[in-house]
């Protein structure tokens, strides 16, 4: 490609109209287009200051195209090259503070989604050693259900009700979109301003991807993906994953018969998922860009062994089962030369739960039975069956008003109904047989437009939700229903290239989860009386990225937020827990990352994390102590420090090379509820100490196979690790993974 004197033009945006294919042409105007299947495709070239140009090809082999001339013209400005512009940095670079990953990146670094996006600064997710274990995610502050987490923009809790964001096989995500602090219309829903977006990759051309690792503790994952697509740009994938662990790992606790503290080593912990799913569709087609149909069949079983704390005897015999069947149909088009861009995904899921917990033994951390009770039940006493049926969908309309200005409207409608069977329950006496059911409806407007070095967004939400059940001690039917208005803003400024400042708001509600109202029949008791939670969320931040030399590049961020959350929804800390509203809570805090990179081989990156969050108002004065206390099992100050080297070529040409070291640093924090003025050399049983933690790993890739291998080690200075409520982790693991991918065939 050259222009109109005849000078070759680098950086030319080429893509393949309709498609996820796109790349950037080289120094002398020349470009590559890889793993596109055979067919006929709109080839689209466009460049700052040029006008655009569209050519049809027809790509049944490798083909050369006569020279392409751009035509300058000082009016087409707007027409720049995001489209082949890494996604990651185009999120990141938006008014709205996002952290973006590519999986691709991390993936033989990191075994599960959660270890990826806990390495951000401003993001903890504390879960314990114990593979399919929740996990608490917190983000600037907001953590539990006030921080959504979505599948291609649908809520999880819909999609996939009881299962974990840890649980999901990582080989099937593309990229993970981290929101903190607005969460724009086509993404988000009731969340409190923090968000996980996982997009997931659908291939559009011949494409086998698959991946075991093998670690301490009996544990074993592995996942494939096949994808074949044909000429008339038809595709289909076949899936599948599978996830195994003992979880004995070894930790202090008390030996009942022996009335000591001692090292044991967990014996009823057990955890197993299989996933397997297939689909079908077709892209660049006169009447859809794309469709697909994917359906997918999930389940598997978790023996319990502690709830949430450690007490002093063990679970021994208490376990649920889960099942999930689901199907979605994705569709999008565009219209009117790509200004108008619609979408809609549409998603059913049927999930069942069967929880037994009816043994009256005893049983010590020691693995020994040391008594019989008086009273059934080690956790919470039943023998059910939970049937959770959920619909959802996601429309969106996108309006190109013009290049610098758009338009987006998008809503959400969700419908979720749980009914069951409590076996130990008269039929007359059991409120699990009473159907339940939650609706919402969220709907948003947003603008967005760019004037010259300024960037601005803002969108207004409705949420609605309406809950029909029961109480669950009187089987009382309630109802509630209920609506919100809420607003969002978003203002960057580029001072110049690689540097920018932004600042956003949001004014959001949290509409309770449909377990959060009525429990889980299993381990979570019913709240009928919660209310949403509001919110108003601040952030202020700066953000440089640039080359320093032509051998050392520097990128960095700051970013302060403020979040004053009121009626604040949580999960009690008491042994039998319930999901309940707190009265007033305000954080503040900052982070910050830089990121140090010398000749691409060497790069530190470090981020720092500093807030507070405290009970600013309470009810009845007899809590008045807590004004000003910290609210419990919310770290502070936490930092992390990751150290790779990386080489090409080390043992021959198709060879890529990675070291790292990571340092993972969490200050104290109270783990229950303390006084304003307690501390840990007061009270140190009511705090979780300073955790150290040091991991280590290599990954070898020979990209002409397409075959990686890594070696990691964590925690391996076996440091004491705690989850939530100082809830044991393990100590030193190893894991090894290989993954083997080969496309074109």
């Amino acid at each position: 490609m050259t222009n109109e004197a005849g000078k070759p033009l680098s950086s030319v945006s080429v893509y393949l109209k309709n498609t996820k294919s796109t790349t950037l042409s080289d120094s002398v105007g020349q470009f590559t287009l890889t793993n596109v299947s055979a067919g006929k495709y709109l080839l689209v070239l466009s460049h700052v200051g040029f006008g655009k140009v569209e050519k049809e090809v027809d790509l049944k082999q490798s083909i050369t195209l006569e020279t392409i001339v751009l035509t300058s013209t000082a009016n087409d400005l707007a027409e720049v090259a995001v489209q082949a512009e890494k996604q990651t940095k185009v999120q990141e670079t938006k008014p709205i503070t996002i952290s973006s990953i590519q999986i691709k990146d991390v993936v033989a670094q990191n075994v599960l989604l959660t270890d990826v996006v806990d390495r951000l600064s401003g993001v903890r997710i504390r879960r314990s050693s114990s593979l399919g274990d929740a996990s608490d995610i917190s983000i600037n502050g907001i953590r539990g259900t006030g921080v959504r987490v979505y599948i291609n923009g649908l809520p999880m809790e819909f999609v996939y009700p009881r299962f974990d964001i840890s649980t999901l096989p990582i080989g099937n995500v593309k990229r993970i979109d981290v929101y903190k602090g607005v969460l724009p219309v086509e993404v988000g829903t009731d969340a409190m301003g923090g968000g996980i977006n996982l997009i997931t990759d659908q291939k559009t051309y011949n494409v086998l991807r698959a991946s075991y690792n093998v670690g301490s503790f009996n544990t074993h994952l592995a996942d494939f993906s096949l994808g074949l697509a044909n000429s008339k740009n038809y595709f289909v994938t076949i899936s599948g994953a599978y996830n195994h662990s003992d979880n004995d790992y070894k930790m202090n606790a008390l030996v009942f018969e022996k009335n000591n503290v001692a090292q044991v080593r967990r014996f009823h912990d057990k955890y197993q998922m299989s996933f397997g799913g297939i689909t079908v569709g077709a892209h660049s087609k006169r009447w859809a860009d794309e469709v697909a149909l994917s359906l997918n069949l999930s389940g598997g079983y978790k023996e319990l062994m502690n709830g949430a704390r450690v007490t002093n005897t063990a679970i021994g015999e208490a376990i649920y089962h889960a099942s999930n069947r689901s199907s979605t149909l994705t569709y999008e088009k565009a219209f009117l030369s790509e200004k108008v861009k619609f979408s809609t995904v549409v998603n059913y899921s049927r999930e069942h739960i069967n929880y037994i917990d009816t043994t009256r033994n005893v049983y010590s951390w020691s693995g020994a039975l040391v008594g019989r009770r008086s009273y059934p039940g080690e956790y919470s006493y039943a023998y059910s069956d939970t049937y959770t049926d959920s619909w959802v969908n996601r429309s969106t309309v996108s309006v190109a008003l013009s290049a610098n200005h758009k338009l987006l409207v998008s809503n959400l409608y969700a419908r979720q109904k749980i009914m069951g069977e409590n076996h130990l329950e008269q039929p007359a006496n059991d409120y699990m047989r009473i159907p339940q059911y939650l609706t919402k409806n969220i709907a948003g407007l947003q603008y967005e437009g760019r004037f010259n070095k300024l960037t601005f967004t803002t969108a207004v939400k409705r949420f609605d939700y309406n809950l029909d059940g029961a109480e669950n001690l009187t089987l009382k039917l309630v109802t509630k229903k209920d609506g919100f208005w809420g607003w969002n803003a978003g203002l960057k400024y580029d001072i110049q290239p690689g540097l920018f400042v932004r600042t956003s708001f949001e004014k959001g509600y949290l509409i309770p989860q449909f377990n959060q109202f009525v429990g889980n029949g299993a381990d979570i008791l019913r709240n009928t009386d919660l209310i949403p939670e509001s919110s108003d969320n601040l952030n202020l931040g700066v953000t440089i990225d640039r080359a320093v030399s032509p051998v050392f590049r520097v990128a960095s961020a700051v970013n302060g937020f403020y979040r004053k959350q009121r009626d604040i929804i949580f999960l009690g800390n008491t042994i039998f827990r319930r999901y309940e509203n707190a009265d007033e809570v305000r954080t503040l805090g900052v982070e910050g990352d830089v990121l140090l990179t010398y000749r691409n081989a060497f790069s530190l990156k470090t981020n720092v994390t500093f807030m507070r969050k405290t009970f600013s108002k309470v009810q009845g004065i007899e809590n008045q102590f807590l004004v000003g206390a910290a609210f419990p099992n919310n770290p502070n100050f936490f930092a992390n420090t990751e150290f790779s080297w990386q080489k090409s070529n080390l043992f021959n040409g198709n060879d890529q090379f990675r070291a790292y070291l990571f340092y993972n640093y969490i200050a104290t924090f109270n783990y229950i509820q303390v006084g304003k003025d307690n501390s840990p050399g007061k009270t140190p049983t009511a705090y979780v100490p300073v955790q150290n933690r040091v991991d280590a790993g290599v990954s070898y890739k020979l990209t002409s196979s397409g075959l990686t291998t890594s070696l990691n080690v964590l925690n391996m200075l076996n440091a004491e690790l705690f989850d939530n409520f100082l809830v044991p982790r393990a100590g030193t693991s190893f894991n090894v993974k290989v993954i083997y991918e080969i496309a074109n065939f």
